[in-house]
């Protein structure tokens, strides 16, 4: 149970930091590119980034992990 939930946190901690990343190329792109060259429209496509990262973050809510014990994790290697 303990393995499941340690799982599932360390899949939301992924998830979270790739899509920050993504958020980071876009947000030098467009700033390259001039797209956002006023700090109003650098605000604005900032709290767009943070609304949808909030939307993903309930979505990962309903994510299920599993985990599968592989060979040596029997009970009798542990004396259990």
């Amino acid at each position: 149970m303990i393995a499941s939930i340690l799982a599932q946190m360390d899949v939301l901690d992924v998830m979270e930091r790739r899509f920050v990343a993504e958020v980071h190329t876009d947000f030098i792109e467009k700033l390259e590119a001039g797209e956002i060259e006023t700090k109003e429209k650098q605000q604005k496509l900032l709290d767009a980034y943070a609304e949808e990262l909030l939307r993903k973050r309930l979505e990962w809510a309903n994510i299920q992990v599993s985990v599968v014990a592989g060979a040596g994790f029997e009970p009798a290697a542990f004396r259990l």
